[in-house]
């Protein structure tokens, strides 16, 4: 059933890339999508990249990661000066075939949506109570960020950067965006990946987003650090449901993360007719 929710959801999590998109092949591995005005750009590298009409092949003979890589940062540095790139992060990410596999090459962080990369973020659901009452801290974005300025977003979140793994990723965004002490942080529950597959002007969103729940203390207030948080609200489960009903106030990704996250509890339930698409979208 089509659901204004479950039409968001649907749109956020399930675009078919090879519909309008190239196939970007590393070493025998599919590592991203493209647009072909992009891929046309990669040709003034014909040592590293063969632009073919089913797709472009990254070429040549590296004999690690560090080596490939050295190679890309040169054409993404290059690119960056011409302003095809851009939102410079200065922040490398590991891009491999699957999370745990060695990686293929690293590369700036805001290169990622032009190449079609896949990426990997943690999320944190920073739940409470108000007299018995479930609530969770919403933060809204600082009017300064690059992407999705003045938005509503989970308490902390962050792309997870090479060297990181989930959880201490996690810590460190807690901390940084939130004020949430490293001993409190810590003890985030778990609970599963939530993936967003979509097209953006760049050319591909591709990132699995891992969950994490953690019950604040009651008189527990979050305070901005790093400045990409204007400010936090700590919203009724109740007022969040409503306020879901128009997720274009929120980035894509929180939306994915706290619809889950109402789904997981019990907020949102099999009496929807949408219950079991949303779920299945969402699932990497």
């Amino acid at each position: 059933m089509i659901t204004p929710l479950n039409a968001f959801v649907q749109a956020a999590c399930t675009f078919d890339p090879s519909d309008s998109l190239l196939p970007l092949n590393v070493d025998g591995v599919l590592a991203g999508w493209m647009k072909k005005t992009f891929a046309e750009r990669l040709e003034a590298w014909p040592e590293l990249f063969v632009l073919r009409p089913r797709g472009v092949g990254m070429i040549g003979e590296f004999a690690n990661a560090e080596l490939r890589s050295a190679a890309l940062a040169q054409v993404v540095e290059s690119l960056a000066t011409q302003d095809v790139i851009r939102g410079w992060r200065d922040e490398m990410v590991d891009v491999g075939e699957t999370f745990h596999s060695p990686p293929l090459f690293y590369i700036e962080r805001a290169a990622s949506h032009y190449f079609g990369l896949k990426m990997y973020a943690s999320h944190l659901n920073g739940l409470t109570t108000r007299n018995g009452q479930p609530y969770m801290w919403l933060a809204t974005r600082s009017a300064r960020k690059y992407e999705d300025p003045g938005k509503l977003d989970n308490i902390a979140a962050g792309r997870i950067a090479r060297g990181y793994t989930p959880m201490s990723a996690l810590i460190k965004e807690s901390f940084e965006e939130a004020g949430i002490p490293n001993d409190l942080a810590t003890q985030a529950h778990a609970a599963g990946a939530v993936r967003c597959k979509h097209k953006v002007e760049e050319g591909l969103h591709n990132e699995i987003m891992f969950v994490h729940d953690l019950v604040l203390p009651e008189s527990f207030v979050p305070t901005p650090q790093d400045g990409e948080v204007e400010s936090f609200e700590c919203v009724p489960i109740a007022d969040l449901l409503k306020r879901l009903k128009t997720p274009q106030h929120f980035t894509i990704d929180s939306a994915l993360v706290i619809i889950d996250c109402l789904l997981r509890r019990g907020y949102i339930t099999a009496e929807r007719e949408d219950y079991l698409d949303l779920i299945h979208a969402m699932r990497p």
